[in-house]
């Protein structure tokens, strides 16, 4: 039966009609949803920017109370801070502080395994270190996008007016002034030996005339969980220099590991290079401490650097360095 009414509904047209109904049909069942698809769609959106206002007036409310605690606490560190605000125009000695400051550079042996660099003990006349030390804000002024890692760029403005002065003091003068020219005087020769190989000898004068700038200033505060695999800096920094702001009770764990990096190579690249990820083996050499007063300088040539404070480490841990 189902052959025979094939051929006539073919025959007289009505199979054409049925098909037509049949699509006028569907069409009518999918224009509703089409209908309820487009009032979701723009439901959806409408709710997707209600969630994208209320988050950024969340991260503005957050903002203005991280600001509003900050006014307090400088406010509240100002008026404690009376008495030693009196003392810097006496400690703050430029002369005295940078001549220590180079005598202590100069006197300490430079180490070539597995790259050259010292590590300065006594960086600093003690009073100023203490100074230092007590000018370091709360860790409210430090940046606050990853708890683990916190930076606190110097200069530093709209803070503590003894952050501003003693760190501004430290940046401007005792890093400038100071450790900059000293550490140029004891690296002079691994210094000619990098710009020859990155430079070829026929450019050495033209290279040990170029202007050295230090930048990158900061102190920077570190947590449990903090890891930074073994890396070399950018190329932009010859030299670099790291200071540890430990207390006299501060366990000297945590301090900085200096690698050798087997099938080394000069880096491919301008940014921060990281060996193991181009297929080297770095093998931990030593740990410099993480020491009052004291500051870790290497050759930014070969090998690597890395630092971690386990995850499991006691919670109130906390490195400073600068």
């Amino acid at each position: 039966m189902s052959g025979l009414f094939g051929k006539i509904a073919a025959a007289t047209g009505l199979l054409d009609r049925l098909r037509a109904s049949w699509k006028q049909d569907l069409r009518a069942g999918i224009s509703p949803l089409r209908d309820d698809l487009a009032r979701l769609t723009d439901r959806i959106e409408s709710l997707q920017s209600q969630i994208a206002a209320l988050q950024e007036g969340v991260a503005h409310g957050e903002r203005a109370e991280r600001l509003a605690r900050q006014i307090r606490l400088t406010m509240r560190l100002n008026e404690k801070h009376a008495d030693l605000l009196a003392e810097l125009p006496s400690l703050l000695d430029a002369l005295a502080i940078v001549a220590h400051v180079r005598q202590a550079i100069l006197n300490a042996p430079l180490n070539t395994d597995p790259y050259p660099h010292i590590v300065v003990e006594e960086l600093l006349p003690p009073s100023f270190y203490r100074m230092l030390l007590k000018a370091i804000p709360p860790a409210e002024f430090f940046g606050d996008r990853d708890p683990i890692k916190q930076n606190l760029r110097i200069p530093f403005d709209d803070g503590p007016a003894l952050t501003e002065r003693v760190w501004a003091f430290m940046d401007a003068v005792v890093a400038r002034e100071g450790i900059r020219p000293a550490v140029m005087e004891r690296f002079r020769e691994p210094l000619r030996e990098r710009w020859d190989s990155l430079m070829g000898v026929e450019f050495r004068e033209r290279a040990a005339a170029l202007p050295q700038a230090i930048s990158g200033g900061r102190v920077m505060l570190r947590r449990p969980g903090y890891y930074l695999a073994p890396h070399r800096d950018p190329k932009r920094a010859m030299v670099t220099c790291l200071m540890y702001l430990a207390s006299r009770h501060t366990h000297d764990t945590y301090g900085t590991e200096i690698y050798r990096v087997h099938n080394d190579r000069e880096s491919p690249v301008t940014r921060t290079y990281y060996p193991e990820q181009d297929g080297a083996r770095c093998e931990l050499v030593k740990v410099v401490p993480n020491r009052p007063n004291s500051i870790l300088i290497f050759l930014n040539s070969h090998g690597a650097h890395g630092a971690r404070i386990p995850a499991d480490a006691p919670a109130e841990t906390e490195r400073y360095a600068y």
